[in-house]
């Protein structure tokens, strides 16, 4: 689907009502050189002409038609399952690509079978000069704390690294650790499910890499959820977040971890309470309601994820931001985005 030679290499692009986002995306992709690679289109049931638009325009991309929306983690999941890949690249809709965006993620991935994922830099589409994400660290709150968020690309992020988990919107997976861990768990929908893959991968002993040569300009969203403050977008994040600590911490990890969040809450609440967005209060407190209700299958994850983990805690720790450098992080990053209603 791009170039003759037998691929062992996917690109896939997730999209839902994006077709104005979709001939950047493509264009971007069929510009690259490096590896052979394939190129398909997950569509969750777009209202809009996003699959005539690729029919007609891009007819060498490979189409998957969901017949509803099974969100980021189930689409995702359930296309990885079904396709035949050594390497699956997760790519969002609005992205535009450099014309060397695969090719250092392969050559990293290929050079050392425990690298079980590769994450791009990645920067602002609206400013080429602000990062959105430069590789991610793992959080005590059960989150995912993207290095050098909105902040100047400015060579600061430009070494090969280890780093905690990659994020999402280009991430280069080897399909065979994927499979390994369990893949995605389609209840996490959006939101802190790249975080929980990355984990358990790093869990069973597998390195999670960041390529600052591979390189992707982002619209942020997709036109799903935009903002930071959207209701929805804040249940699913605690909802996630909270799911993650619960499976993915040991013992000695997980008392201590629970106090943070329960800290890192109430001055979530005391803000949202400030400025009277009682939808936000709402949606928290819906998150752990949720956890709550879903007790029981998330004591079997965890389980599962216990028993077969062969890295502790402690080896982790190099990936775990430290408690007051994310509390100064997400201060900087969330707080001005949140408005009075």
């Amino acid at each position: 689907m791009c170039e003759t030679a037998k691929s062992n290499v996917a690109v896939l692009v997730l999209n839902l009502d994006g077709a104005h986002f979709l001939d950047d995306c493509f264009q971007s992709l069929l510009r690259n050189a490096g590896p052979p690679f394939d190129i398909y289109l997950i569509d969750n049931c777009s209202k809009d002409d996003s699959v005539s638009l690729t029919e007609s325009k891009y007819p060498t991309v490979g189409i998957i038609r969901n017949n509803r929306n099974l969100g980021f983690a189930g689409a995702y999941d359930q296309a990885v399952r079904a396709l035949d890949y050594e390497y699956v690249v997760l790519l969002n809709n609005d992205t535009v690509v450099e014309d060397n965006w695969l090719k250092p993620l392969f050559d990293v991935m290929a050079s050392d079978s425990r690298v079980a994922a590769c994450g791009s830099k990645i920067l602002m589409a609206w400013d080429r000069s602000t990062i959105d994400h430069a590789g991610g660290m793992l959080t005590m709150i059960g989150s995912g704390l993207d290095r050098g968020k909105w902040t100047k690309d400015e060579g600061r992020y430009q070494e090969c690294i280890e780093v905690g988990f990659g994020c999402g919107c280009s991430l280069m997976i080897r399909r065979s650790a994927y499979l390994e861990v369990g893949g995605f768990d389609p209840g996490y929908v959006i939101y802190h499910e790249d975080v929980d893959l990355c984990w358990r991968m790093r869990l069973v002993g597998y390195t999670i890499m960041y390529v600052p040569d591979s390189v992707v300009y982002h619209h942020l969203g997709g036109g799903v959820i935009r903002s930071v403050e959207h209701p929805f977008k804040t249940f699913l994040c605690q909802k996630n977040r909270l799911s993650n600590m619960v499976v993915n911490m040991g013992r000695t990890m997980l008392p201590v971890a629970l106090m943070v969040s329960t800290a890192y809450d109430a001055v979530r609440a005391v803000r949202f309470v400030q400025m009277r967005r009682w939808d936000l209060l709402k949606m928290l407190l819906k998150g752990y309601a949720a956890v709550i209700g879903d007790y029981a299958s998330l004591r079997r994850r965890r389980r599962d994820i216990q028993s077969r983990r062969r890295v502790p805690d402690k080896a982790l720790g190099k990936f775990i931001a430290p408690i007051v450098r994310s509390a100064i992080e997400y201060r900087r990053i969330v707080k001005p985005q949140i408005t009075a209603q």
